[in-house]
C-alpha cells in the first residue's frame, strides 16, 4: 500500500485495484478499475485548463475564441473527444471524483485545447478540481512543489496524492472572452497594465531563485538547445533562416543566465486572474515545467500584449509599447536593476524559446517525437505564431 508523501506524492502508483493512503488521515481509496487504459484520479488545483501545449486550431478550440466570431467552443465535444481515446466512462470518473472529495461534480467550463486530461469541480465548497489523466502524463508533483517554494501563494499548495490548493479567480482568458469590449477602451488599458506589472514581478521570483545546476548539464541543455535550431534551420522556411542563424549565435551568452524553473505552458489559460481587476493571483498547470536558462518562456507575454487573428496572426494592442515599458521597469525594479546587456540577452533567449516552442510538433510524453512544423494546414497554427 503505497503512502503519499506531502510533496513528491506516492511512492508508486497503484495498479487497478490496489489501495493507495493518503497522508494524515486514516482514509484509503481504491483505484476505480477503468479497463486497459489505467487512467488514475488526481486531485490538482483550479487548473481549469489542459496541460498541453496548443496544436493546430481546429473549429471550436479556446484559440480560436478572441480571433473568430463564427466559432463556438464546446465543452461537451472536448470531453467526449477525450474519452473517445480512452476505455474508461465519463460517469465512472465522476463517480470516483465524488469518492474523493464529496460534494457536487461538474465539469471546469473550459477544458484545454488537446485532449489529454479531463477536469471536474469537486468538493463541499467547490474546493478542489479532480483531474482524470493517462499514466503516460502523469504529474510530476517535485515540480509543484518547487513552484510552490519559488512563487508562494501565487502557485498552488501541494497537499497530498496531487491535491494542492485551488487558486482562486479566473483564466485570463475568461477574464478576456467575459469583458467583449472594444481593445482600446480605457478599462482595458488599466486591466492589461495591471497584469503585465504582475506578471513582471512573478518572472522576478524565478530570476530571484536560480537553481542549482552542475556545467555538464547545462551544456547539455544548451548543445540540445543548438541541435534543434540546426533541425530548424533545415526545416522551415527560407523565411525564417535569418532569425535563426541570428538565435544559434549568441547560445554561450544565454547560457550565462540564471537557470530557473521555467512554466512551459505559460497562457491565457492557466493565468488566473482577479475577475474584477484582473490582477494576477496565480498560475496553474505545472506539469511541464522545466529547468532552463531564464527567458525561454517569455513568448508567453505575446498573448497578454496583443491580439492574434488566424488570418493576420498576432496584431499588437494600441497600448503595446507602454506594457513593454511597464514590465521591464517593474521586472527590473524587482531583481535589483538589469543592464542593457542583459535585457538583449534575455530577448534573445525569448526568441529561442519561441522557435523551439512553436518550431516543433507537441512534446507530450504521449504523442510522437516532436519533429520541425510543416508549412501546410497541419503546421498553419505554428507558421502563423512564429510569422
Amino acid at each position: 500500500m503505497p503512502i503519499a508523501d506531502s510533496c513528491t506524492g506516492v511512492t508508486q502508483l497503484p495498479e487497478i485495484g490496489e489501495t493507495w493512503t493518503v497522508l494524515s488521515t486514516d482514509e484509503s481509496y481504491e483505484l476505480v478499475e477503468f479497463s486497459h487504459f489505467n487512467v488514475f484520479a488526481s486531485l490538482e488545483s483550479d487548473e481549469e485548463h489542459g496541460v498541453c501545449r496548443p496544436p493546430p486550431p481546429v473549429p471550436g478550440h479556446p484559440a480560436q475564441l478572441l480571433s473568430s466570431s463564427n466559432q463556438e467552443y464546446s465543452v461537451d465535444q472536448e470531453i467526449a473527444d477525450f474519452f473517445d481515446k480512452t476505455s474508461a466512462t465519463r460517469s465512472a470518473c465522476e463517480v470516483r471524483a465524488k469518492e474523493l472529495v464529496g460534494g457536487n461534480v461538474i465539469p471546469v467550463a473550459v477544458q484545454g485545447v488537446t485532449v489529454c486530461s479531463y477536469w471536474v469541480h469537486a468538493g463541499h465548497n467547490d474546493d478542489f478540481v479532480v483531474q482524470f489523466r493517462p499514466k503516460s502524463l502523469q504529474l510530476r508533483t517535485e515540480t509543484t512543489c518547487l513552484a510552490q517554494d519559488i512563487y508562494g501563494s501565487l502557485a498552488p499548495r501541494p497537499l497530498c496524492i496531487y491535491v494542492v490548493s485551488r487558486v482562486r479567480g479566473i483564466s485570463h482568458l475568461d477574464f478576456v472572452s467575459a469583458h467583449n469590449s472594444p481593445q482600446n477602451w480605457p478599462e482595458n488599458f488599466t486591466w492589461r497594465k495591471n497584469l503585465i506589472a504582475d506578471v513582471a514581478r512573478f518572472l522576478a521570483l524565478a530570476w530571484k531563485t536560480p537553481q542549482d545546476i552542475d556545467q555538464a548539464s547545462l551544456d547539455g541543455l544548451c548543445h540540445r538547445y543548438e541541435k534543434e535550431l540546426r533541425l530548424l534551420l533545415t526545416s522551415l522556411p527560407d523565411r525564417f533562416h535569418p532569425i535563426i542563424q541570428k538565435s544559434l549565435d549568441p547560445m554561450l551568452v544565454i547560457s550565462s543566465l540564471p537557470v530557473v524553473l521555467l512554466h512551459k505552458d505559460f497562457g491565457t489559460c492557466n493565468i488566473m486572474v482577479d475577475s474584477g481587476s484582473c490582477h494576477l493571483v496565480g498560475v496553474i498547470d505545472w506539469a511541464e515545467a522545466e529547468i532552463g536558462p531564464f527567458g525561454l518562456n517569455m513568448h508567453s507575454l505575446q498573448p497578454l500584449m496583443s491580439q492574434f487573428h488566424l488570418k493576420n496572426g498576432w496584431v499588437r494592442y494600441d497600448d503595446y509599447d507602454i506594457l513593454g515599458e511597464t514590465f521591464w521597469h517593474n521586472f527590473s525594479e524587482e531583481v535589483g536593476g538589469l543592464g542593457e546587456e542583459e535585457i538583449r540577452t534575455i530577448k534573445s533567449a525569448r526568441v529561442v524559446g519561441l522557435l523551439l516552442s512553436s518550431g516543433f510538433t507537441s512534446r507530450l510524453a504521449n504523442m510522437p517525437k516532436p519533429v520541425p512544423i510543416r508549412d501546410d494546414e497541419s503546421g498553419a497554427y505554428g507558421m502563423r505564431d512564429l510569422d
